[in-house]
């Protein structure tokens, strides 16, 4: 089929806004229009495009269109510098996982954000399933666990992440008296992330050689409340070392799995061209994870 670009445009705009009517807003054309571009370009492909939802979502027939429609838009502003006078336009979507966010991605690209007339929106997800959205086609580039990465993306080793298993003294008073064990962990409430967290049930189940461990928790899907959570007793819970090494080395959290931590190895995926703004965004990230993760085993 023969590309055009304006239909392509249109598609990534309603993906991107999830709705016709902000699409619409953004390419200042009328909702109308927006219908009536997606309608043809779905009569050329032959398929439907969209998941005509709230938000919108596109079908597995729009990823590969999608793909390429952000990455001719990237290419396009390396080639025309005088696009970035268009801030909503030119904008990187990132996935990453909230602990790395929270920690360590921010300052590692500070100096980035100051050399690039570009704006960055953040998706945030479990470290399992940030490829996702790159193989969706919605953003450029993720951090995430998965070590390979599929056709069409380059997988750069960033560092390991390790996380301790912690909870206040008082709660550890309160329910682990005699430690951690199979008949405490049934009763003592856990901290968990969200509900595509998985690694408090790894952990336990390592640690206590427990294939299906099953506990009570508390969904605390933040970065910085999951801390507090912490803090105040709500539970005990899985912490990355960059937020927990103050109050472990000040007495606020204990450690109740001694010897035992979870290292998660993360990857940088991203679209395998030969762009400038990928490539300086690669190495800024790879810079800020030697300083603040551990080495690749």
């Amino acid at each position: 089929m023969n590309v055009d670009f304006a239909l392509l445009e249109c598609l990534e705009a309603v993906v991107t806004e999830g709705s016709f009517d902000k699409a619409a807003g953004a390419l200042a054309i009328t909702q109308s229009a927006v219908s009536q571009r997606i309608r043809q370009l779905e009569a050329q492909v032959g398929l439907p495009l969209l998941f005509r939802t709230r938000p919108v979502r596109p079908t597995p027939a729009a990823q590969p269109l999608l793909r390429f429609a952000r990455q001719a838009r990237l290419l396009a502003q390396e080639l025309l510098p005088e696009m970035h006078a268009n801030a909503v336009r030119d904008q990187l979507r990132l996935a990453v996982n909230a602990d790395s966010l929270g920690s360590w991605v921010l300052p590692a690209l500070a100096d980035w954000v100051r050399a690039h007339d570009t704006m960055l929106e953040f998706v945030v997800d479990d470290q399992e399933h940030t490829a996702d959205w790159l193989r969706s086609g919605e953003v450029v580039g993720a951090i995430g666990s998965v070590p390979v990465a599929a056709k069409g993306f380059r997988s750069v080793p960033l560092g390991v992440m390790r996380y301790h298993c912690l909870a206040s003294p008082d709660f550890v008073a309160s329910y682990f008296p005699r430690g951690l064990n199979r008949a405490s962990v049934r009763h003592a409430p856990a901290l968990v992330f969200n509900r595509r967290d998985a690694l408090q049930d790894e952990h336990i189940g390592r640690h206590l050689r427990w294939r299906s461990p099953q506990f009570p928790r508390h969904y605390i899907p933040a970065y910085e409340a999951y801390l507090q959570a912490a803090l105040h007793g709500f539970g005990y819970g899985m912490l990355p070392e960059p937020q927990c090494r103050e109050a472990l080395a000040s007495g606020a959290l204990v450690d109740v799995t001694p010897g035992t931590v979870a290292d998660v190895p993360l990857y940088w995926h991203a679209w395998a061209l030969n762009s400038e703004l990928i490539g300086s965004l690669t190495d800024a990230l790879r810079r800020g994870a030697m300083s603040n993760l551990r080495q690749m085993p």
